[in-house]
């Protein structure tokens, strides 16, 4: 029995693993035909391609479709020009022709208040059971009602007017007055009903409302003209006047603009800032289109478009002008952050802002080049003082000596030159080794230092032979350093074999004092120090003509 039991659980775990193993298998294999597939949308804009908004919307919906493989059949209905009752029958009748000739679609997508009314009026006829995704909405409350309709969901078009409030108080604390310009097309209404609320929550803000569906081109103007250093202009709409003219949405903005004098105007869609207009937290089309593409590409791979609530949360970015940031005295600084300034001039600023990647990579090549260059500087000064000074007194050596002479001798300045031995050092090498020698050296030359100066320069020319170039001198003055050599010489040396007293020699020549010609100085010094070593050493002599036999 327990047997049959322990068969029995076997075979079902397996059955169960297998179902997952399929499962998972299909997923996998119809997942990715679900990738592959070509998937049919129809896209109907309120409006003409033409329209400031659409290339934005278009090309933000596409860019959220991401890798899908789809047909997209782009319908406008050009509403700004073509919006009667018989206009509209007639589009009806067009895409009712385009879908019963073989218009099988995947998804409809939508754009604008326009086309939702069109969808909301046709879709038991036209486009039943085909799930929608709509976007560019202004009217709120139609939004969320037909968001509620089976298969249906999308993305309000929610433009922030609080937000461009605070910002006008922050850039133009002076001015008290809003002045809202809309027009009595179903988007301006959308936008005037927002405002509308917006005004209910600011009771003691002072306000007015240009509808411009209610004025002729000339009534705009003398009311534009009447605004002045108080006022700030919110420009929401302006499609159509009172005597139907329309207005695409640069010659709307020109129009205000020209208008108008030093009043700052603030736009809440992306589309159309420039023409005069200076810029405001503003709907961004381009990411309203992303988001709309990212929920349609969700809803062709599966997912239930009734689980997709409406999004209503503002999608503003903030837009500024340069120009009319120039005529406000507006500085990039002064900006919310993350701010795009159209028609930016270009400084070092914004090149490192805009190409940051490429500003790196300069700036750290720069960087690595300044430590190279360093590196290298510090090497040749490092060589360089190697080679001109002596390894064991840490003097300047011959080389140095040389150099500096050749220097002195090119300016014909007068100059001295010391030569200097230590009495018997040969003895003391040869009694008392070459270490303590090197000590004796070493002692020699930091006494030697002690004399150092601006005006002078020791080094030592090799064995116990030093030197010293003086600039700026006269007997007196050289007299008067030999003598402190030697005096300091005669103290006693501490070496590693105890105290040894020693005595020095040293020759003097000046140029052109002693020497007439100054590339024989050092020859005549070393003379001089003959005649010092000749009269017993320890001591000094200064060349006189006298020494030239020597």
């Amino acid at each position: 029995m327990n047997l049959k039991c322990r068969q029995i659980r076997f075979l079902s775990l397996f059955i169960i693993f297998f179902c997952l193993l399929f499962e998972t298998f299909s997923t996998l294999v119809y997942g990715s035909d679900d990738i592959d597939r070509q998937y049919r949308i129809l896209f109907i804009s309120s409006y003409g391609f033409s329209n400031a908004v659409v290339p934005d919307e278009l090309s933000g919906f596409e860019a959220g479709l991401e890798e899908l493989n789809y047909q997209i059949d782009y319908e406008f209905m050009d509403t700004e020009y073509y919006y009667r009752a018989e206009d509209i029958d007639n589009f009806s009748d067009y895409l009712s022709y385009k879908i019963s000739a073989g218009g099988n679609f995947d998804l409809i997508a939508l754009a604008d208040d326009q086309a939702l009314r069109f969808l909301n009026n046709h879709r038991q006829t036209l486009l039943k059971n085909k799930p929608v995704v709509f976007f560019g909405v202004n009217n709120t409350t139609e939004a969320m009602t037909t968001s509620d309709l089976p298969g249906v969901t999308g993305i309000a078009e929610v433009i922030d007017i609080e937000g461009n409030y605070k910002l006008m108080q922050e850039l133009f604390p002076d001015r008290k007055t809003l002045v809202a310009i809309v027009d009595a097309t179903i988007s301006g209404q959308g936008d005037f009903v927002e405002f509308m609320k917006f005004k209910d929550a600011h009771p003691d803000l002072k306000t007015r409302i240009i509808n411009t569906s209610y004025y002729t081109a000339n009534g705009i103007k003398d009311v534009l003209h009447e605004l002045g250093e108080d006022d700030i202009i919110l420009f929401l709409d302006f499609s159509i006047d009172g005597e139907s003219n329309l207005y695409p949405l640069q010659t709307a903005a020109s129009f205000i603009s020209k208008n108008t004098t030093n009043v700052p105007i603030f736009r809440v869609g992306s589309a159309n800032i420039e023409h005069g207009v200076l810029g405001g937290l503003s709907y961004s089309y381009y990411d309203a289109g992303l988001m709309a593409g990212s929920m349609a590409r969700k809803i062709l791979l599966g997912e239930d478009p009734d689980s997709m609530p409406l999004v209503t949360s503002a999608i503003s970015t903030p837009f500024f002008e340069q120009g009319q940031m120039d005529i406000f005295n507006l500085k990039s600084k002064d900006l919310p952050i993350g701010s795009v300034v159209l028609n930016e001039r270009q400084t070092l600023t914004t090149f490192y802002r805009d190409n940051s990647t490429v500003s790196n990579l300069v700036m750290l090549t720069a960087l690595l080049l300044i430590i190279v260059i360093g590196l290298l500087l510090g090497s040749n000064r490092r060589r360089y003082k190697l080679i001109r000074t002596d390894y064991l007194t840490q003097l300047p050596n011959r080389t140095f000596i040389t150099e500096k002479i050749a220097k002195v001798v090119e300016s014909k300045k007068s100059y001295g030159i010391i030569m200097m031995d230590v009495d018997h050092f040969k003895g003391i090498n040869d009694t008392k080794g070459h270490q303590v020698g090197d000590e004796i050296l070493a002692g020699v030359a930091e006494r030697l230092k002690e004399f150092s100066g601006r005006n002078i320069t020791f080094a030592r020319l090799g064995g116990d032979e030093f030197s010293a170039i003086i600039s700026k001198t006269d007997k007196e003055k050289v007299i008067r350093i030999c003598e402190k050599i030697v005096s300091r010489m005669q103290d006693d040396f501490e070496t590693s074999i105890g105290t040894i007293k020693i005595t020095v020699s040293l020759g003097c020549a000046l140029y052109p004092e002693d020497v007439d010609d100054i590339n024989e100085v050092m020859e005549y010094a070393d003379k001089a120090l003959y005649v010092t070593k000749e009269h017993g050493r320890n001591g000094f002599h200064l060349f006189s003509k006298n020494d030239i036999s020597v």
